[in-house]
């Protein structure tokens, strides 16, 4: 990522580690099969622009999800910093427990960019299938109204259709979207709304129904978070993937995706709690687990 940001990171690790809440265990990031369970890692996750922004970082989360189809089957790493000016995150998507005997998948993917008027805006973003045969590296760009794409090795196509320039524009990465969510999020502004997410070749929309009372779990309460709430997504094919009627462009999820949120104390970062859907495996779940967190409790 270059020498700078390495300074830039080295830096934060000298301040010493984060506050941990919940257990801690690193692991990574995953999927269960092709279908549901990935569409729905893309929601958690779905998750190098202004350097200079990272000197002197505020917040630091790292998040630990786990994914369970009837067993655990993914582990789901965020590691996020920001700042009022920029904002860095990575994430690592691996299989686990049966899944990983069957089926290795390791994901990882990271951005940055700058944050404008509160808003978190796409810069870099870049993600590498480790799991898969090409291990093929993809790195977008946002600048100065175009969105450059390149791989390593390259796509055959882009998709019938192919995302169009100004989809692009419209559309920020997983990363991004999910920095929106946790910096700039709430109750009001978080639910009713629908999010465009390119990840340099499929553009996808999370239309996001209106959010709904929740009751705080154990596990929610044992890590700190308060103000549950819940709202349905619905996943939608847009551009970049294989040509299919407009009823399969869902991933294979034909119902909403339960997505809970909760906020880290009473004016922290929201956080996506839990993520549930009907697959056609079965129930699946993606869940937070762990948090560790420094800095302030809001940047804003």
């Amino acid at each position: 990522m270059g020498k700078t940001f390495e300074k830039c990171i080295g830096a934060r690790q000298a301040q010493g580690p984060p506050r941990e809440r919940g257990r801690y265990r690193r692991s990574g990031p995953g999927a269960s099969r092709q279908g549901g369970l990935l569409a729905c890692a893309a929601v958690a996750l779905a998750l190098l622009s202004p350097v200079a922004a990272c000197a002197d970082p505020e917040l630091h989360l790292w998040l630990g999800y786990d994914g369970r189809l009837l067993v655990k089957v993914l582990d789901i790493e965020v590691d996020v910093r920001a700042d009022r000016n920029g904002y860095t995150a990575e994430a690592q998507l691996t299989s686990s427990g049966v899944l990983a005997l069957v089926k290795h998948i390791h994901q990882v993917a990271s951005s940055q960019g700058r944050i404008e008027a509160g808003e978190p805006r796409p810069g870099q973003f870049e993600t590498q299938n480790l799991g898969g045969k090409t291990h093929r590296r993809i790195h977008t760009s946002w600048s100065q109204g175009q969105v450059v794409m390149t791989a390593t090795p390259p796509f055959d196509d882009l998709g019938d259709p192919p995302a169009s320039l100004q989809q692009k524009l419209a559309a920020a990465d997983p990363l991004t979207q999910l920095m929106r969510l946790t910096l700039g999020g709430s109750r009001e502004k978080s639910c009713g709304r629908s999010y465009l997410f390119f990840d340099g070749k499929q553009l996808y929309a999370l239309d996001f129904g209106p959010a709904g009372d929740a009751v705080a779990t154990a596990r929610e309460q044992k890590l700190g978070l308060e103000g549950a709430f819940q709202c349905d997504v619905r996943y939608r094919e847009v551009a970049g993937f294989k040509k299919k009627p407009a009823n399969r462009r869902n991933q294979g999820l034909q119902h909403p995706i339960t997505l809970r949120f909760g906020r880290l104390g009473a004016s922290g970062p929201l956080l996506i709690t839990s993520l549930s859907a009907e697959t056609p495996l079965g129930r699946a779940s993606i869940d937070l687990e762990r948090v560790r967190e420094s800095g302030p409790p809001s940047i804003w």
